[in-house]
């Protein structure tokens, strides 16, 4: 009944392969595994310090990067909208302002993750765990607030709003210089 005989290399070219090595190479990219690897080592090397280090998840972190590059973008579109000059150590500020963030919410979640939790009236209080979180949220909205302020300096009427009564709400809480 089943006469014909079924080979490893019969069942590649039945569905479109020249053979085992061909399917690898199309499904695996055999030729161009170095690179590869190479990125898939550098981006999990990435996220396992952010998460590890920084205790964040890589697309948390990624969207924090983002909202740094948002402030950045938007303050020297708004310098030189104003007419100012823009200055080459603006960037080398910009990296440095990520690396300073990047340390501190760090340097923070290792005392969060690490150090003994005391138990008070039998109820334990990580205060670490707290101060990450508010610090984490202050450069956040610090950021938030930068961004929409800059936004309104490039002449955007609806972000002058939301700009406003955001400052006017931390303003209560909050001794923010008026712009």
């Amino acid at each position: 009944m089943f006469s014909k005989k079924i080979s490893v290399r019969g069942i590649f070219e039945d569905i479109g392969y020249q053979g085992a090595s061909d399917f690898f190479d199309s499904v695996f990219h055999v030729g161009s595994s170095k690179p590869i690897i190479m990125f898939s080592v550098i981006f999990g090397s990435v996220a396992t310090f952010v998460e590890k280090f920084i205790g964040l998840e890589p697309v948390v972190y990624l969207a924090f990067v983002l909202l740094l590059v948002m402030e950045f973008y938007t303050g020297v579109k708004a310098s030189l909208r104003e007419g100012k000059k823009i200055e080459s150590k603006r960037f080398g500020r910009f990296i440095f302002k990520i690396a300073s963030y990047t340390m501190i919410i760090g340097i923070v979640n290792i005392f969060r993750t690490h150090l003994e939790v005391p138990e008070i009236l039998g109820v334990q209080v990580n205060i670490w765990h707290f101060i990450y979180y508010t610090a984490l949220n202050m450069v956040i909205i610090q950021l938030v607030i930068s961004v929409f302020e800059n936004l309104t300096r490039l002449g955007y009427t609806e972000t002058s709003l939301v700009f406003k009564a955001i400052h006017k709400k931390l303003n209560k809480w909050l001794d923010l210089d008026e712009k």
